[in-house]
């Protein structure tokens, strides 16, 4: 019933077209906003984290705008449920791909890592249409059903989608075969993450995933998709190569540590993009 429901809430939001969906997308933002209260003390909660020295007034706009951004994105994801969908290039323009090229010419695949920032979907595929062998990771739903219907509209964009629980395999594999995995890691990591400051406060970062970056000596690569009217701006930063002979764990922690401040950079410039609905600062570090 929930796979059946939201199914047909992708298929509502995609039958006006592409300018319709992001109208109606931006409608269903802006209702949940005011009427339905989802988390919205957890948002404005970190909201006021982040931004102390906004008013009250400023905050609430900003959750609201945050909705309307999700409501339109997630528009955008229900257009992906086309078996032939349209060219994602009328979607998101791309400037210079010279940092993915730098990060896969030593022919140990890369990790394009983003956050819950924009249309996170549409950057990764934008890449897959320019002909870069992309694959993304895909968090793992409660729901099956959910995650089947998640994989099968990725796969529609030439982004096939993989789920890491306790093995590490088909992420290696990707890497080994010289793809650009796509991620996120701008959750909460738990109490076994790397504690580092974010918006002047300790947040847990996933530490695993930064520990397998400076052990395969695979690149880092952020990017971030940036809304410009019914369309998106993809920037990317240059690649950060792990340091030969450097000790991993220290390397791990400074690549994380690079992840989380470009991450902060965004937010500030663009805080109704980012996803401010997660319990950032939840686990608190040791005494």
């Amino acid at each position: 019933m929930e796979a059946a429901a939201f199914g047909t809430l992708l298929a509502v939001l995609r039958s006006p077209g592409h300018g319709g969906g992001q109208r109606a997308g931006r409608a269903l933002g802006r209702f949940v906003s005011r009427c339905i209260p989802i988390r919205r003390d957890v948002a404005l909660a970190n909201l006021a984290l982040a931004f102390p020295e906004r008013s009250e007034t400023e905050r609430h706009e900003i959750y609201r705008r945050m909705c309307e951004m999700l409501g339109m994105t997630l528009a955008e994801f229900a257009r992906f449920g086309r078996r032939h969908p349209e060219s994602l290039s009328s979607w998101i323009h791309l400037g210079d791909l010279g940092m993915i090229d730098r990060a896969l010419a030593p022919g140990k695949g890369a990790l394009l890592v983003t956050a819950h920032f924009g249309n996170w979907e549409v950057l990764g595929g934008a890449m897959a249409a320019h002909g870069y062998p992309m694959t993304a990771v895909g968090a793992r739903q409660r729901n099956p059903m959910v995650e089947q219907l998640f994989t099968t509209y990725r796969k529609n964009i030439g982004l096939p989608s993989i789920n890491v629980g306790k093995s590490l395999k088909p992420l290696l594999k990707a890497l080994h075969e010289g793809a650009c995995v796509a991620t996120l890691a701008d959750q909460d990591g738990g109490p076994h993450g790397f504690f580092l400051p974010f918006f002047g406060r300790p947040a847990s970062v996933q530490a695993g995933l930064f520990r397998l970056l400076a052990r395969k000596g695979t690149p880092l690569v952020t990017g971030f998709a940036v809304r410009e009217n019914e369309s998106w701006r993809g920037e990317l930063q240059e690649p950060e190569f792990p340091r030969p002979g450097a000790d991993p764990e220290e390397e791990a922690r400074r690549l994380a540590a690079v992840y989380v401040g470009r991450v902060e950079e965004y937010v500030r410039r663009y805080p109704d993009h980012w996803f401010w609905l997660h319990r950032r600062w939840r686990t608190r570090p040791p005494a």
